[in-house]
């Protein structure tokens, strides 16, 4: 953290948390309010939308649904969902899911809000105004989502994950309530949990740290240290699904502020150009990247490895350091995270374009080590 500079926190509206909590939403609407729900069909298929709906009927609130949510949803998608918002006379969004329908809701949200067209917003194009209110209710514990005034959305021609970025992309209202996980896999519950982590570790040793997104980071990582391997072994258990929840929570708080760093910026061009979920692209990089950035501030690692439960008093600060790396591919390798391409079953090739993509990205000049391109393509090739 520099001790010169001036640093901004945001902060979404209103976080209602624990178990019933949804029940609250009716309260947060006014009946006078359309939202459209913007969600996927797993969610739908789950019976979890119907907990949603079932609030809003019970207070007379008139809302439509868009169910199409794609993972990484693409530009294609969003603007059916727009659509939707339009013709119906809606008010509002409401996303219900993972990261990629809160996302969607927030990307609908700013093109039923605003002129020109999301490739604008995804290159840079910044936010001005205000938007259609977004409501956040997550069903898995990793994107954060729900309290960052980011959305990413997917061009698939071009094969980019394109981030927008913006203030007025926090939700209004955020409902984090436990008992919404409980249909979630062990395989999603291990990949967004990495995810999770993933954002806590990257913005506790970001160039735009500062000691509050650092107190939140710290929070999240602990936490997740002692909750994930539980998370993934018994989804339904409400008390971890409530603790991953808040530390999920807490990351986004943290790097919503913060930024990221390379793990991130190499995470998104795997998505895009071979399918890799989010969580998992970042649970491939993260301990490559680790390791890379290690010289740079090993007094953070060493707490991020005291804050992962390793017993560091006694160590040298560079052994310390290490025993960071060490917790986080332990806990990978027990949740049944794949640590290779081939365990994936990718064949895997470095598309020179990969590599201009993670140069040119934000979260590339907030990382603590300089990567040059040679550096990038060698950690782009780590988990072969």
């Amino acid at each position: 953290m520099n001790p010169w500079r001036v640093y901004q926190h945001w902060n979404p509206g209103k976080l209602l948390f624990g178990p019933k909590s949804l029940n609250e939403l009716a309260k947060e609407i006014s009946l006078k309010e359309v939202p459209l729900i913007v969600t996927d069909k797993g969610v739908l298929n789950a019976g979890i939308l119907k907990k949603v709906t079932g609030v809003l009927d019970g207070a007379g609130i008139r809302y439509h649904l868009f169910d199409g949510i794609e993972p990484d949803p693409p530009l294609e998608i969003v603007e059916e969902a727009a659509a939707v918002y339009r013709d119906r006379g809606c008010t509002l969004v409401i996303g219900v899911g993972g990261g990629s329908s809160i996302d969607g809701a927030k990307a609908v949200s700013l093109r039923v809000s605003q002129k020109g067209n999301l490739k604008e917003y995804g290159m840079g194009k910044p936010i001005e105004g205000t938007l259609a209110p977004i409501y956040a209710i997550p069903t898995t514990a990793g994107t954060g989502a729900e309290v960052t005034g980011v959305a990413v959305i997917t061009d698939r021609e071009n094969k980019i994950k394109m981030v927008m970025r913006g203030a007025q992309l926090i939700p209004k209202t955020v409902i984090l309530d436990p008992e919404l996980l409980s249909s979630i896999t062990p395989k999603v519950a291990a990949e967004t949990g990495a995810d999770a982590l993933t954002h806590a570790i990257e913005s506790y040793v970001s160039l735009n740290s500062n000691v509050i997104t650092e107190a939140f980071a710290l929070s999240a990582i602990r936490t997740i240290a002692r909750y994930l391997r539980r998370m993934v072994a018994n989804p339904g258990d409400i008390e971890t699904a409530g603790q991953m929840l808040v530390a999920s929570c807490m990351a986004g708080l943290s790097f919503s502020n913060a930024g990221l760093g390379l793990t991130h910026s190499l995470a998104h061009p795997l998505g895009a150009y071979f399918h890799v979920s989010h969580g998992l692209s970042c649970a491939l990089y993260l301990p490559i990247v680790m390791d890379f950035n290690l010289p740079t501030c090993p007094e953070k690692f060493a707490s991020i490895a005291d804050a992962m439960g390793e017993d560091v008093r006694k160590l040298s600060l560079h052994h310390a350091a290490k025993q960071a790396d060490y917790a986080v591919r332990e806990l990978l390798v027990d949740i049944g995270i794949p640590r290779t391409f081939s365990e994936l079953g990718i064949s895997f090739e470095l598309h020179p374009k990969m590599v201009d993509d993670a140069l040119a990205a934000v979260p590339t000049s907030l990382n603590p080590r300089r990567a040059d391109r040679d550096q990038i393509s060698k950690l782009f090739k780590g988990p072969l």
